[in-house]
């Protein structure tokens, strides 16, 4: 069952995770990419495939097994945290997504294999369900001026050319493949967004993106193309502003296609 923390434990995980940012922004990080290509089986996949059969009923569509683009058998047994693996196109964000209950701070300052690391490890906090079926999911990650984690989001996103380029998400997991089109780039304050809105609730749902695609700023970029509409399922990637630690920057992107391995 999600968890509703106090909003003094709130703010640990966003002010723990910007400060860390702040002290790591010099220093080579020990958890980068380096060891995770020995969990790829497949090259990253470029768009959705057009190829893969529906079912009669309506669910998500089929991929044989074969097909999935992780190890997540090895993965699984290096460590039981790993709820799926993120990849952006265009970008060299490709990483598993952790997941730990009870503890959200627990891989701010750990590597998937629970060893410290200051680079810390993409996850997801007990807020959401670790299958990606909320409304709304988030994945947060450590803004690193090596550009490992999410150090590259905000100037990828921050520029139309790129923004475009890099569109494409796929969160893998051991069951499923997940693809998202980003439709908004923008910076926030530092508030807990799954505790402050009910995503579950259609009207909070609609009014929270309709106020995204509001935001004016220099650092805000949008495609009305994807905007989200009620049933939708969204991804975010939050991680610190580059410029401002009191802040967060985030990338909003939208279910496009789901496919089941079978």
């Amino acid at each position: 069952m999600k968890r509703r923390r106090f909003l003094t434990a709130l703010g640990i995980s966003f002010a723990v995770l910007c400060v860390v940012g702040t002290i790591i922004a010099t220093i080579v990080t020990r958890s980068g990419r380096s060891g995770f290509e020995k969990y790829t089986v497949r090259p990253a996949t470029t768009q959705a495939d057009e190829t893969a059969q529906n079912n009669p009923d309506g669910t998500p569509k089929t991929k044989p097994a074969s097909e999935n683009a992780i190890d997540f058998r090895t993965l699984l047994k290096e460590s039981e945290d790993v709820v799926g693996w993120l990849r952006i196109s265009g970008t060299a964000v490709d990483y598993p997504v952790m997941f730990h209950e009870g503890d959200n701070n627990y891989y701010l300052r750990r590597d998937m294999y629970g060893h410290y690391s200051n680079a810390g490890s993409l996850f997801i906090e007990d807020y959401n369900e670790p299958d990606f079926t909320d409304p709304v999911t988030i994945i947060y990650g450590h803004h690193l001026a090596s550009g490992e984690m999410f150090g590259k989001l905000q100037a990828t996103y921050t520029n139309a050319e790129t923004f475009k380029k890099c569109q494409e998400i796929i969160v893998y997991s051991s069951e499923k493949e997940l693809h998202y089109k980003v439709f908004c780039a923008v910076p926030l304050d530092n508030s807990h967004i799954l505790y402050y809105h009910d995503f579950n609730n259609e009207l909070v749902y609609a009014d929270y993106f309709d106020q995204m695609f509001q935001i004016r700023s220099l650092q805000a970029v949008f495609d009305e193309n994807y905007k989200p509409q009620s049933g939708d399922r969204v991804l975010m990637l939050s991680t610190c502003y580059s410029t401002d630690y009191s802040r967060r920057f985030v990338v909003m992107a939208k279910l496009t296609d789901e496919y089941v391995y079978s």
